[in-house]
């Protein structure tokens, strides 16, 4: 997929595709936290130049969001540059967390989860 633009801030890398999907990806250097967060949202809102798009939300397979990110990320005013999200959970334990996460949190935002890359680009072009 081409790439409009890309940036990376902690542990996130933000990369803007041309289909104008979003694509949040976490990596594992280090835990990420409510804290860091919070602070890439100017970050993002900026590379965004403030506009909400769909956004594809990936991890390397040992990234475990914690029950507090899970409890923050869920609020609706916690990202309001997100039209809706997918987010890839290809290991059984993440396929767990994020069915816990979309049947306990109930996040704010349009949001699903997907084993295939190729069906959440899918689901996330019918926003745009």
């Amino acid at each position: 997929m081409e790439t409009i633009n890309k940036i990376t801030f902690e542990v996130f890398t933000l990369t803007l595709r041309k289909d104008g999907i979003l694509n949040v990806d976490i990596s594992a250097e280090k835990e990420y936290t409510v804290d860091n967060l919070k602070e890439l949202l100017p970050i993002m809102g900026q590379f965004l130049n403030y506009k909400k798009v769909p956004m594809l939300i990936t991890r390397d397979e040992s990234v475990l969001p914690t029950l507090e990110t899970r409890n923050y990320w869920a609020k609706k005013d916690s990202c309001p540059y997100s039209l809706a999200e997918a987010f890839i959970m290809k290991t059984l334990a993440l396929k767990l967390i994020g069915n816990f996460y979309l049947k306990v949190n109930k996040p704010g935002r349009t949001t699903r989860i997907f084993s295939s890359e190729e069906d959440a680009v899918k689901w996330l072009k019918s926003f745009l």
